[in-house]
């Protein structure tokens, strides 16, 4: 019998409780290696490499964003930077949690053929820390922990820079008590989540994959914002929740960057490996688009599962 756990069904969550049991959260922003295209960038990521990091023992969740600068509708704001340069873009962010530190150390241990498989489709993955409680989620109408990315629904990622004389304490308590209380009231969202970043530091080591940034050009927050559709955010755009922050969210950030969430897929939930975790994303949608059930059953997933873990301390 495998030791990882097929996720079969995915019930509701209480967030409170859950975000309580994770002692760290990876906000990993990957940019595309250059010498391939962004077709196989996707290709690569969400069917070949995507079924390596559920399989590993420590990590908790993951979540995976594929995400466009060029088609995000995200309001802006006057005198704040609104695009990263071209340098600077990504094309997918992950979310991982981890329950202790000893999780990620036994991560680390297992997963060296993971971070190996980098290099083929990576020019860059920066690692941002969200130390428990900074990734809280505020808001969540959803019901459904565990997306496949066919929702249909309006997604951002939205990432902040502080202004150089703001200091991080005071940009904390914009960001915690100010603006997303503000925006947790407006009907309009379906989602909110937040984090609050440390400083970047090697945390997941991928051979010939750039992996650190200078500090002008981190950030030190984000946050997930999911609406029903484009009309749904323009009307956020005209509310209070909106205007009676935005002077603030000016003076106190530099950049806020924007990416639209074209899918968010989950390859693993609370220690269970989805079905687009074992097999891939491409043969994922196949299963679902055919009604193919029997390809959900934990029996079917197993053999593609190895006994990895069992032996895990």
């Amino acid at each position: 019998m495998c030791a990882v756990k097929v996720l079969t069904n995915a019930s509701a969550r209480d967030h409170a409780v859950e975000d309580a049991k994770v002692s760290l959260t990876l906000i990993l922003p990957l940019r595309a290696k250059e010498s391939i295209s962004i077709d196989d960038f996707y290709s690569y990521w969400l069917n070949v490499h995507v079924t390596l990091p559920p399989r590993f023992p420590g990590i908790s969740s993951v979540w995976l964003h594929v995400v466009s600068f060029d088609r995000q509708v995200w309001p802006r704001l006057p005198g704040v930077d609104d695009r990263p340069e071209s340098a600077d873009e990504f094309h997918g962010v992950p979310e991982a949690t981890f329950a202790s530190p000893h999780d990620l150390n036994l991560f680390q241990t297992y997963s060296n053929v993971q971070m190996e498989d980098g290099a083929n489709f990576l020019a860059e993955q920066i690692a941002y820390r969200s130390l428990a409680p900074n990734s809280v989620t505020v808001v969540d109408k959803l019901d459904t922990p565990a997306p496949d990315g066919h929702d249909g629904l309006l997604r951002h990622l939205v990432f902040l820079r502080k202004r150089g004389d703001v200091s991080i304490a005071d940009f904390r308590e914009f960001v915690s008590e100010t603006l997303i209380p503000a925006y947790a009231q407006a009907p309009q969202l379906l989602k909110l989540r937040r984090h609050l970043f440390e400083e970047v530091e090697l945390t997941l080591d991928h051979p010939g994959v750039a992996m650190f940034k200078p500090l002008e050009r981190q950030y030190q927050a984000a946050f997930e914002v999911v609406f029903a559709d484009e009309a749904a955010l323009l009307d956020f755009a005209g509310s209070a929740a909106w205007l009676d922050t935005a002077e603030q969210f000016a003076a106190t950030c530099q950049a806020v960057h924007a990416v639209r969430v074209d899918r968010c897929i989950t390859t693993k939930l609370d220690g269970q490996i989805t079905l687009a975790g074992v097999r891939g994303i491409a043969v994922a949608d196949t299963i679902a688009r055919l009604g193919a059930d029997n390809q959900r059953e934990p029996a079917v997933s197993e053999l593609f599962l190895s006994s990895l873990g069992q032996a895990a301390p």
